[in-house]
């Protein structure tokens, strides 16, 4: 898969992201509960038996029939509702917020596999070239131009070519591998990568004017926090319950109207009230604190781009272009006799490196882009 595959998979299929959502569902769940205009229901009282008087006799049947409901007052439902509806903001904005961090980790977990594999193919050309290097120091040795240490000093070369690719190989296996988890692959289906890390290194990346989720989600923990405190001062007042009541007994009738509160001499939401208030002031706090953070983090992650696409460029610029000329005088001057063995390896030694010190650049590079969109929250 793709580089841009890859996003769009974890979209799907991301363990974090699929949690994310059933957050977000369960928050629908509050704003439901709080969508009628009254919380309690009305409560339907029934009362009836025999009436008697002074000698046990009977003068029919007494019964009573009620219908109470309660209301809030102090706009307690309304404050409800707002805290729902605040909460289900914050969970969507960690949705979001999931989506950005797990989109980065696995976008740094494919370019570290793609960096594996073009490792591997590099330690695989060098193990050719080793392999190479050691028939044609056979020959030489055969036709007598070479002691045998330096048939010795072949073999041992083309030893540490092969070991390397191995381990090359071992390090592309476990790096897929970390790639399948973040994705959630399952360990029986195939999972490859492609692309170039030069092409990802320049992956565009375009500044937006939307605040980043996670201060959506602390903008919108705080909303919640404040809808709450206004209903935790609420409580001081409390709720009302009107109804009806009809009464017969035996010949007689009467509808009377009732009515109930509560007096708040001792539960008066203090609690609430205390801890609200106390939530709201760290909310506020911890919302200048992550702004300041965000705007840190950018800056970093534009430096470090800035910097490490500056060292890719002088590598690319005025190393690469004289690596392929370098190895091939020198072999040419080994197999003429020019060179001997050591010169020869010195210098593959040192193109070797600067290759790898190349792939390194490629892959710093990519992953400051890749970084950088995260703290931006631009991530395709």
């Amino acid at each position: 898969m793709s580089f841009h595959e890859a996003l769009a998979l974890a979209r799907q299929r991301a363990p974090a992201l699929l949690d994310a959502a059933g957050r977000v569902a369960e928050a629908e769940g509050a704003v439901a509960g709080a969508a009628p205009p009254l919380r309690e229901n009305p409560t339907l009282s029934a009362e009836v038996g025999p009436r008697s008087v002074e000698n046990g006799a009977r003068r029919g049947v007494q019964y009573a029939v009620g219908l109470v409901q309660p209301f809030e007052l102090g706009g307690r439902q309304g404050a409800r509702r707002e805290a729902a509806r605040a909460g289900l903001a914050r969970q969507t904005a960690d949705q979001r917020d999931t989506e950005r961090q797990v989109l980065g980790e696995v976008g740094e977990a494919f370019l570290r596999a793609l960096y594996a594999q073009e490792l591997t193919r590099l330690m695989s050309r060098t193990e050719e070239a080793a392999r190479d290097l050691t028939h044609a120091t056979q020959r030489r040795f055969d036709a007598g131009d070479v002691p045998v240490v330096d048939v010795n000093v072949a073999r041992v070369a083309l030893a540490r070519a092969q070991a390397t690719v191995a381990a090359a190989r071992g390090e592309e296996a476990a790096l897929l591998d970390e790639l399948r988890a973040r994705l959630g692959v399952p360990t029986g289906e195939p999972l490859a990568v492609r692309g170039e890390l030069k092409a990802l290194a320049a992956l565009p990346v375009s500044a937006t004017t939307e605040p980043r989720a996670d201060i959506v989600a602390l903008e919108a923990e705080l909303a919640q926090a404040e809808a709450e405190l206004r209903l935790g001062r609420s409580e001081r007042l409390p709720d009302l319950s009107v109804g009806i009541r009809l009464e017969q007994e035996v010949d007689e009738s009467a509808l009377v109207g009732t009515l109930s509160l509560p007096l708040p001499l001792f539960s008066r939401g203090q609690e609430a009230r205390v801890t609200g208030a106390a939530r709201v002031n760290r909310l506020r706090t911890a919302l200048e604190a992550a702004r300041r953070t965000r705007d840190l983090q950018v800056q970093a992650a534009t430096t470090r781009d800035r910097q490490r696409h500056e060292a890719l460029e002088v590598l690319e610029r005025d190393a690469l272009p004289l690596l392929d000329e370098n190895e091939s005088l020198a072999r040419k001057s080994y197999e003429a006799g020019e060179m001997d063995l050591a010169g020869l390896l010195l210098v593959r030694r040192e193109t070797l490196e600067t290759r790898v010190a190349l792939l390194d650049s490629h892959l710093e590079a990519a992953l400051a882009r890749v970084r950088l969109a995260v703290e931006l929250g631009v991530l395709p």
